[in-house]
This record gives structure tokens, C-alpha cells and sequence, in this order.
């Protein structure tokens, strides 16, 4: 830098008061120096005779007469360096003042230098950007800066979506509602505008929820179904918003038990601010007595549909607990929606308690029978199920599949009216297909569409015509009892051989499909040599598989086809011993019934 004599120092607090043609704006508060609104120098050193607050007041006024003509350089006057603006010596820049701010005497220099520069190319108003995009309920604080940045005069153009406060720096925003509006800064002939866009946050988190479920215990599989079905459906978000979390690990809960769950969910949706957080889902087992089903529906007529439109249609009844089995084929040309939904026609908020196995649809109708009573067995051994509330005028999907042609879908519900409503009506529907938005895609995928979906308020496919469908037995339970002794006959049973009544004594269900089964069977050695033993099951009627509960133990034979066999289950007694075996089985949908069961010798072995 250009050197200067030593003595131009003492003249300048003379040519701090020179004017120039310009005058900017420029104020000082303790050791700061503000010019056009920007802070362009701090100081932090006393010297002998002048204060930190005294020197940058004396600095200010000296910029006062500063122009954006003029050319600002940096001087060497002997150890020290001095900020020269246009053709005044303006601030003298110690090493003692550098040290202070633990740098080299250039680099401070420099630094004024090139704020001074800028804020004197400054337009009259400026603020830092043209326009915002702001949460509601924030607060923001934006510069205002230019040499009339000081005196000028601010409004908003809606102080119900953004409120204004002046600050030293500039303004306050104040976010109060959902909007656009436009912040106003005018000062004689100048004027400048700052767009402001005010949008939700996609939620406010975090959130606590609250989900009942039964069981003794409930599985852990349904606990962590119901926590990620309570995120999706119940977090209080802005419309179209979507939630996004990990897998929800869960263990059986005991009768009676609460227990908590802290998901991190990120909550997103288009033209509103993300929001990240912690949803707590509060777990309750509502405990309920464990009692049998009181009825059976059967949704199978016609099996093959051909056609859209109602397949089955009843109402659930407080105090009475319902098996619902459906078991379609798609035998169109055409694919369709397969839907089935609880309706809640009333002005009161309904509570049912849900049990449901439903399969994905198969081009095989025997293995998304399997499927089912697969799913059956696993909840039906603990009794597990969700507690889910249906508003008024609402409905809620409890099957929800998308079927090519030749596909089948199959399912087998336990359904309860807990509270609310004296009853409900059920439908399943063939539904001519139709785009679905994200949430019904997903539905399509799961055993749990309400988890993906939701409940939905009633539209006019929900009120089409339907008739009320005969197909309801009492009872579906069906106990036997046999003896097999070690050297005589074999133990026998035929499963879907004697059909139930229905309700109105005018129908039998062949084949007993949805039918619980519970076999006691008693095995003695009566001989003296030890014995192996086999429980077979037979296709007596053609292609089939078994799926059973054995002393708790779940099995599920190959597919089988007319008069095969296999083994499910191997006993072995000693001389004289004999004990019980409980085997529970249920028809297969899709499957030959009736199929026979068998306890006979271990041939060969």
C-alpha cells in the first residue's frame, strides 16, 4: 500500500467534518459503525484520549458526507493503516485494534474497506432478497439496509398473514396465517417490495396417538401393524400430506398392558414445510373376555363372478361376534376392485373390533385359501385384534384388492360391534377399476387396508343397491372326539363332511368352509412293546391342503391332489402310556372338502 507521512495523521479529525456533495446514511451505537444500514466497523480498543464510543461517533459523522463516487483504498501511515474514502483520510486502523480482533493490521484493513465499499454502492432501499417462503407461526428477522433504509416508512399489505416490527437491523416478520402478502418500505421517491409466501408446516409434531388392541396376548406382528396403521391414518397433518418412518418393532402385549412407542416420522407434502419429529403411539389392550363366535358369513355365491356389482351385504349386530369368510373368483375378462367395507350410515362414532386374514389375490384359489387360514390360525390362537373407530357417515375398508382375471380373493375376519350404533352394515363389492391415489395403491398390498387408507366419508358407490344375503350360520364350531388304541382300529374323522345349517333352516354349508374344527384325540399303548404313531390327512375329494394347530403347533401340509396323503404330526408311546392330542383345522377356501383325518400305526418304522 502507498506510504504517507506520519503528520497527515494529526490532521484527521480536522477532515472527518469536510462535506461532500453526498450524504449517506451513517449512525454509531458503542463501538459499531453503521453506514446504509450495514455494520462496517467495530471498534474494540480504547485509545488515550477517545473511547470506543466516541471514536465510531466520530467515524459516523465523518461518513455522513461520504458518496458512492467515491473510491475507497487503504494507506500506510507509519505503523498504522488508514481506510481512506474519496479524498479523506477516514479511519485510522491500529495494530493494537487488529490484535484485538486476533488478525494482521491488512486483513482488518482490507476487511472495513471492502464493507465501506459496499455499503456505499448500495441502492437507496434494498432488502436481502426479492421475496420469502416462511412457516406460519415463525418469526423472522429481515435487514432493511440503504441510505434511507433508516427513516423509511414499512407496512404490510396483510397484517393477518404477516405482522411488521421495526428492529435496529431492519423488521420482524411475524407469521400469522396462511397467505401471500407483500412488505412495503417507502421513503420519499424511493420505495422497494418484499414478497412473502406464509405455508403450513406439513405437520406440528410432536404428536401423541392412541391405539387399542385385544389379545391374550396381542401378537407382536399386530402391535406393530397398529402402531404403523396410526401414523399413516391418525397423525393430524395438512391435507395430501404423507408420513414417513422405519419398520415399528414390536412385542406381544399382555392383557390389561400399555405401552408406549417414540417413532421419528418425517411428515411431508407439496407447497408446505417438511416437519420432523417424534410421534409417541400409545399402545392399550383393551382385554376382553374371550368368547366364541356367535355367527358365520359366507360371501362365496357366485364363487366365479362374472359381472359388477354386490356379492354380499348383512348387518353387524352389537353383542354378536361375527366370522366373515369371501371367497371370489375373478372369472371376467376384466380386472376389478374386490372391496370389502364396514358402513357407518349413522351420526354416531362407531368402535368394532377387527380380526382379519385376508390374502393376497392368487391364480391358485387353494393356496390364497392357505393363506387364510394360515393368517386365521395365528390370530384366532391369542385372539388378536384392533380396535378401530369409523365416523359418522364414514367407512371403513377391511379388504381392499385389486384382481386380475382368474385371480381369487380370499379372507376370513373376525368382526365385532363394540360401541356406537345398534348396527353396522358390511358389503362386499366387484368394482369396476378405477385410478387409485397413493394411499388405495398401497391398500391393495396389505391384510390391513385401513392402515393405508383409512376411513372415508360415504359416496355413491357406497349407497348402490344390494340385497341382504342368506348365507349366516350359527355356531360355526364343530367338535370330535376319538380314541385310537395301539393294535385296533384306526382313529377316523371326516372334516367338512356334515354341513352346518344356516340361520333360517333353509341351507347347509357343504363343505363347512370357515368351520372351526377341534379335535380331541385320545392315544393309548395298550400292548407291551413301544409304539410310533401317525396322524395323517387325506384329499378324500379331490385338490386341497390341510392347515392345523397341533398342541399349539402350527403345520400346513404340501397341496394335495385326489386321494393323496401325508403325515402331520408323529407321536411316540411306550408300553402303557397314552395321552391327549388337541388338533384344531379349519377348511380351506378354494380347497375339497370334506378331507379325512386318520391316526394309524407308523408303517414300516
Amino acid at each position: 500500500m502507498p506510504c504517507l507521512p506520519i503528520r497527515m495523521l494529526a490532521t484527521l479529525c480536522l477532515t472527518w467534518s469536510c462535506a461532500l456533495a453526498f450524504s449517506a446514511e451513517s449512525h454509531s451505537k458503542s463501538g459499531f459503525v453503521f453506514l446504509n444500514g450495514i455494520q462496517v466497523v467495530d471498534f474494540k480498543t480504547h485509545e488515550r484520549t477517545a473511547s470506543t464510543e466516541s471514536r465510531a461517533k466520530q467515524i459516523a459523522q465523518s461518513l455522513r458526507s461520504a458518496s458512492s463516487d467515491d473510491t475507497v483504498d487503504v494507506v500506510s501511515v507509519g505503523k498504522n493503516a488508514v481506510i481512506r474514502v474519496g479524498t479523506i483520510l477516514a479511519i485510522p486502523v491500529t495494530p493494537a485494534e487488529a490484535a484485538s480482533h486476533k488478525t494482521n493490521l491488512d486483513h482488518l484493513a482490507n476487511l472495513w474497506a471492502n464493507s465501506i465499499r459496499d455499503a456505499l454502492n448500495l441502492p437507496t432501499l434494498k432488502f436481502p432478497e426479492d421475496s420469502f417462503r416462511l412457516p406460519i407461526g415463525t418469526q423472522r428477522s429481515v435487514s432493511l439496509v440503504g441510505s434511507l433504509a433508516l427513516n423509511a416508512q414499512i407496512r404490510s399489505s396483510s397484517e393477518s398473514i404477516v405482522k411488521i416490527k421495526r428492529t435496529e437491523s431492519g423488521l420482524e416478520l411475524n407469521c400469522l396465517g396462511v397467505g401471500d402478502a407483500q412488505i412495503v418500505a417507502e421513503s420519499g421517491n424511493a420505495i422497494r417490495k418484499l414478497d412473502i409466501s406464509v405455508r403450513d408446516y406439513a405437520a406440528q409434531l410432536p404428536q401423541t396417538l392412541n391405539v387399542e388392541v385385544d389379545g391374550e396376548p396381542a401378537n407382536g406382528s399386530l402391535v406393530s401393524q397398529a402402531v404403523e396403521g396410526a401414523i399413516r391414518t391418525k397423525l393430524a397433518k395438512i391435507p395430501g400430506a404423507k408420513a414417513r418412518f422405519g419398520t415399528v418393532s414390536a412385542d406381544a402385549l399382555g392383557p390389561g398392558r400399555t405401552r408406549e412407542y417414540s417413532v421419528w416420522t418425517r411428515v411431508s407434502a407439496s407447497g408446505s414445510y417438511d416437519s420432523a419429529g417424534n410421534v409417541k403411539v400409545v399402545v392399550h389392550n383393551i382385554h376382553r373376555d374371550r368368547k366364541p363366535d356367535d355367527l358365520l358369513w359366507y360371501s362365496n355365491s357366485p364363487e366365479s363372478v362374472t359381472q359388477m356389482g354386490s356379492l354380499f351385504a348383512q348387518f353387524m349386530k352389537q353383542g354378536e361376534s361375527v366370522r366373515f369368510l369371501y371367497h371370489h373368483i375373478n372369472a371376467s375378462s376384466q380386472p376389478f376392485i374386490f372391496r370389502v367395507e364396514v358402513i357407518n350410515d349413522t351420526d354416531e362414532a362407531a368402535k368394532i373390533l377387527v380380526r382379519c386374514a385376508d390374502s393376497k389375490p392368487d391364480r391358485n384359489p387353494v393356496k390364497a385359501g392357505a393363506e387364510v387360514a394360515n393368517q386365521f390360525f395365528k390370530y384366532n390362537a391369542t385372539r388378536s385384534g384392533e380396535v378401530v373407530e369409523i365416523p359418522p357417515r364414514s367407512t371403513l375398508p377391511i379388504s381392499f384388492r385389486r384382481m386380475l382375471p382368474k385371480d381369487t380373493a380370499s379372507g376370513l375376519c373376525g368382526l365385532e360391534l363394540l360401541d356406537g350404533p345398534s348396527q353396522l352394515q358390511v358389503r362386499a363389492d366387484a368394482l369396476p377399476p378405477f385410478e387409485l391415489n397413493e394411499e388405495w395403491h398401497n391398500a391393495t398390498y396389505t391384510s390391513f387396508p385401513w392402515h393405508e387408507a383409512g376411513t372415508h366419508p360415504l359416496n355413491d358407490y357406497d349407497r348402490t343397491s344390494y340385497e341382504l344375503s342368506d348365507d349366516i350360520y350359527p355356531i360355526p364350531y364343530q367338535e370330535e372326539r376319538l380314541t385310537y388304541d395301539v393294535g385296533g382300529r384306526f382313529g377316523i374323522v371326516m372334516i367338512g363332511q356334515k354341513p352346518i345349517s344356516g340361520k333360517n333352516h333353509t341351507n347347509n354349508l357343504d363343505g363347512n368352509y370357515g368351520v372351526l374344527y377341534t379335535i380331541k384325540a385320545v392315544l393309548r399303548n395298550p400292548t407291551s412293546v413301544p409304539a410310533n404313531i401317525d396322524v395323517m390327512f387325506q384329499s378324500t375329494s379331490g385338490y386341497t391342503a390341510g392347515v392345523f394347530l397341533i398342541d399349539g403347533v402350527y403345520v400346513q401340509t404340501p397341496f394335495l391332489g385326489p386321494k393323496a396323503s401325508c403325515p402331520i404330526s408323529h407321536y411316540h408311546l411306550a408300553p402303557g402310556e397314552s395321552r391327549v392330542v388337541e388338533i384344531q383345522t379349519i377348511p380351506v377356501s378354494g380347497g375339497a372338502y370334506p378331507a379325512t383325518l386318520t391316526i394309524r400305526p407308523n408303517i414300516g418304522k
